[in-house]
């Protein structure tokens, strides 16, 4: 059986990815699918680097829509120069959603995509959420315990991620600590099964021929980036957003505005600590900065497969790196030629 051709383009934040995703999209014909843990939250834009939808957003592409889905608007793309993206203003900041959510969801537009004769392209930094895509992880197995996941939440996140780099090194290595949820499921398995997360993320068959592509960017160069998009942030009004979100969830019972999990990523919680007189402005901002820098290490590591053994450690091995678009441009235009191997 032939599998279907699926680009994947990788990386750490701020390398250049989702200038590349559509490119790419209008070279070949294809259709992007954001694979980002943040930019699922609807109302998240500004904090979470969401590119600039075009002002036809939100038209639904015909004969592909169910109607449940259609009305709540899950199947309208997120349109930017004119390229579908999917995998954006998913759910509200105070809803979960996990990497097995995700798996789901992708799956099933990556065979609309295919269906309508177009290229899935995989766009982002998220990865575990990636490998479960591509490497098909079984993320259904894990054991689970209210009682205890109850116990582990009125931890602090400081505390958490501490217990849970003791019993997974590895997994500490890649996870996204600033995710209070994350750390609180990986560290809830860890303690149950007696075995590290990251080594329970088990593979399955893969559904997909996948060429993996990744930005190689220096990391002055990177973190100078990093440095210049969250200035634009804070120019761009990230504090106007943040109190907006703060103040409407701090009116939800049993809520406070910057405690619901979305607010905990970066940028959101910087700000959170500015508007509640924690820190000043310019503090926040290099708070900000330092911690975006950190994250994109770790993501790095994720990608070069740096984290050891489990499915993280052996993922640079299939990367392509390349240094511009043009190579990127090059290699997808090889690989879209090729015969599929049979299955």
């Amino acid at each position: 059986m032939t599998q279907p051709k699926l680009i994947a383009i990788v990386g750490p934040t701020a390398n250049g990815k989702t200038s590349l995703g559509i490119d790419v999209a209008k070279r070949f014909g294809g259709e992007v699918i954001s694979v980002d843990s943040r930019m699922v939250y609807r109302g998240m834009d500004i904090g979470t680097a969401k590119p600039e939808p075009d002002a036809n957003v939100g038209v639904p592409l015909v004969g592909t829509l169910n109607r449940i889905e259609d009305l709540f608007g899950l199947n309208k793309p997120f349109l930017v120069e004119g390229v579908p993206h999917w995998g954006i203003d998913l759910v509200n900041p105070d809803e979960e959603y996990s990497a097995a959510q995700f798996k789901e969801y992708a799956e099933k537009k990556i065979e609309e995509i295919l269906k309508r004769g177009h290229v899935p392209i995989l766009v982002g930094g998220t990865g575990l959420w990636l490998s479960a895509v591509i490497d098909n992880l079984d993320l259904s197995s894990t054991p689970s315990d209210e009682k205890l996941r109850a116990e582990l939440e009125q931890k602090s996140l400081g505390d958490l991620f501490h217990a849970y780099k003791k019993l997974d090194p590895v997994g500490a290595e890649h996870i996204d600590r600033d995710n209070k949820r994350r750390v609180v499921r990986a560290l809830e398995v860890s303690m149950l099964t007696g075995k590290p997360f990251s080594e329970l993320q088990t593979r399955g068959e893969s559904k997909y021929d996948v060429l993996q592509i990744g930005i190689a960017v220096d990391r002055e160069i990177l973190n100078e980036r990093i440095n210049d998009r969250v200035d634009e942030m804070i120019a761009h009004e990230l504090v106007t957003e943040v109190r907006s979100l703060k103040e409407k969830y701090a009116r939800l019972p049993d809520r406070q505005g910057c405690t619901i999990e979305s607010m905990t990523g970066i940028g959101y919680r910087h700000v959170c600590k500015f508007l509640e007189g924690q820190s000043s402005l310019k503090d926040a901002i290099e708070e900000i900065k330092k911690d975006t820098r950190h994250y994109a290490k770790r993501q790095m590591t994720w990608f070069s497969g740096g984290a050891g053994s489990g499915s993280a450690g052996k993922r640079g091995v299939k990367i392509q790196w390349v240094m511009n678009s043009k190579n990127a441009i090059d290699l997808i235009e090889m690989f879209l030629k090729e015969k599929t191997p049979q299955k």
